[in-house]
């Protein structure tokens, strides 16, 4: 077993020794990228470098690949960690610096023998008439430049334009940006069609060296004194091309990428190609930070699109949590608008409750005057009908005896007859308004009783009193409008009786006898004394200091209508009177009429 145990102890550690083994030549063979900026030809800009990175391949026995990109595939392959190596101006190359930890290694020296800190600059070149004494001549004239993010050239003019209080895009009078070659520019200003073209340093110089351009055609203008410069430069000059290690590169490659760089010659091809002398430790670049400020750049102002791009997460979880919220808003306002509908439903059925209770006290105090004055408005109608007739009559004979000369006298008589006619149609309607003939027909008593509970609702509600009820179902020929109206009287009257009552209650009941229906209303009211019980049912009889005494004689006379009966009685208990009144009333049953 312990045999065993150490056979597998090597077998283990041997694997990870194989591991390690391959993770670290995984490591060593990784292609390294090395970006390299390019505004003109990229192939061009290729075959510049290509030899100097074929030379740390072969130093180094490792891959590199050289990649030439435009600013902004610069821009986009930097900020995805594309790259591992980069080769700029000196002011991309500080520009990455705070975002993506760019670490500035070596400066490059170049080959005409300029100093590696000054020898990036910008030339205004203009036409050898054109008369420029200060910066202020040029917001008349017509610019042209290659690009807006040429470093030797367009930035480090608007740098010096913005020292003088100029802005490039809106004080020339026009601004063109056309591209490369560099020498296009050149013939544009020879040719008139542009005032001045914004270059870099000794691209005028070498323009004419070369035979591209006359001599006496074309000059820099507002130039600055140099010292061991050989080309006129309208700006401060500034370091060569930088060597930098991105964040994420290792420390240890780029240290021996650093030494290779270092050995590198005058006389090797990788320098004669690549137009410099040799490599050297990172220049001052102070003025670049200078130039930066200048131009309002990082980090002399707020890198808006960086500081996007980190509160993106942030933003995005609080946009969700807004939204979210927003919804719940939503659902909330949703749920009040629902309760506060179901609220107005509520109160619109109470308030068609609370009006049709009224129309059934309007009906009621209707059945009063029907039933108070209905015979009296019968009788003084016959009464006067008669007499009133015998007058048209008499009338009518008079005008039938009248010869036909007499006609003031007929139609007297006629008008006589028509102030007949409209007293007799005075009294019809008389009679009519003070009449309503109870309407029998078949009705479910039951459902009579539950419709007038319903309508007495809001008054149980603030009595806070729930009736016991007893109801049976029972059918009988009678005026289902007057009996609401008699049961919401007793109800009515039984709730004033119990106004003081700590505990109210109210007992109804409906049962079906042998011969008809019994219906019984029981409070724990006031109750009646034995006298006034007596006369409960005389009219202008009552215990309401309001009342008129015509509720009950009406109830019972709607209920003698209907062949019924109705009485009255104090509640007792074993004979022992006790709190409340009962009042109950009989109805006959009466065979429905069929049709």
């Amino acid at each position: 077993m312990k045999l065993y145990l150490q056979k597998f102890t090597v077998v283990v550690c041997v694997s990870i020794s194989l591991f390690q083994v391959n993770l670290s030549f995984a490591q060593q063979t990784a292609t390294s990228r090395v970006g390299v900026l390019a505004f003109a030809d990229r192939s061009s800009v290729a075959e510049r470098w290509q030899p100097t990175i074929t030379r740390l391949e072969q130093e180094l026995q490792r891959p590199f690949e050289l990649v030439a990109l435009t600013p902004d595939q610069l821009d986009s392959s930097v900020a995805q960690g594309k790259l591992d190596f980069l080769i700029t101006n000196a002011l991309t190359g500080v520009s990455y610096k705070k975002d993506f930890g760019t670490t500035s290694l070596l400066t490059l020296v170049p080959r005409d023998g300029h100093l590696p800190t000054q020898s990036v600059g910008s030339a205004l070149v203009t036409r050898v008439n054109q008369k420029v004494d200060g910066y202020g001549d040029l917001t008349s004239l017509d610019a042209v430049s290659t690009d807006k993010q040429a470093f030797g050239g367009f930035q480090i003019l608007a740098g010096e334009m913005a020292h003088n209080h100029l802005n490039p895009f809106k004080d020339f009078n026009s601004l063109k940006f056309v591209g490369f070659p560099q020498q296009k520019l050149l013939q544009l200003v020879a040719k008139g069609e542009a005032d001045v073209a914004i270059l870099p340093t000794c691209v005028l110089e070498n323009a004419i060296a070369n035979g591209y351009v006359a001599s006496n055609s074309l000059k820099v203008v507002l130039t600055k004194p140099t010292t061991g410069f050989n080309c006129l430069t309208s700006s401060e000059l500034y370091p060569y091309y930088s060597f930098s290690k991105l964040g994420k590169t290792d420390h240890r490659l780029a240290t021996e990428v650093v030494k290779v760089l270092l050995d590198i010659q005058s006389d090797e091809q990788a320098a004669v190609i690549g137009r410099y002398t040799a490599w050297s430790a990172t220049v001052n670049d102070s003025r670049v930070f200078t130039l930066l400020k200048q131009l309002q750049q990082w980090p002399f102002v707020t890198n808006w699109t960086t500081i996007f791009k980190n509160a993106m997460p942030w933003a995005t979880v609080l946009a969700v949590l807004l939204f979210l919220g927003y919804l719940h808003h939503l659902r909330v306002k949703r749920l009040v608008v629902l309760r506060t509908q179901d609220l107005q439903d509520e109160i619109g059925q109470h308030t068609q409750t609370q009006k049709a209770l009224l129309e059934q006290t309007k009906q009621f105090y209707k059945a009063q005057r029907v039933l108070l004055t209905g015979e009296m408005a019968s009788g003084i109608a016959h009464e006067l009908n008669q007499p009133l007739a015998g007058i048209r009559y008499l009338t009518q004979g008079c005008i039938y005896r009248l010869s036909n000369e007499q006609t003031e006298l007929k139609e007297a008589m006629l008008k006589a007859i028509q102030q007949v006619d409209r007293a007799q149609s005075t009294i019809k309607r008389f009679r009519n308004f003070c009449q309503q003939p109870s309407v029998m027909k078949q009705c479910q008593l039951d459902q009579v009783l539950e419709e007038t509970l319903s309508l007495m609702a809001p008054e149980f509600l603030r009595m806070q009193l729930t009736p016991e009820l007893k109801i049976e179902s029972a059918k009988l020929m009678a005026d289902a409008s007057l009996l609401q109206q008699v049961f919401v009287n007793i109800i009515r009257n039984a709730l004033d009786a119990m106004i003081d009552s700590v505990t109210p209650y109210l007992a109804i009941t409906l049962s079906n006898s042998a011969d008809g229906v019994i219906i019984s209303f029981k409070d724990h009211g006031s109750g009646l004394s034995e006298a006034a019980l007596e006369r409960l049912f005389f009219p202008f009889e009552t215990s309401k200091d309001n009342g008129l005494g015509l509720g009950m004689i009406i109830c019972k006379r709607i209920i003698e209508e209907h062949s019924g009966e109705i009485s009255a009685v104090n509640n007792s208990i074993a004979g022992i009177r006790s709190p409340g009144l009962t009042i109950t009333i009989f109805l006959p049953t009466k065979e429905a009429e069929i049709d």
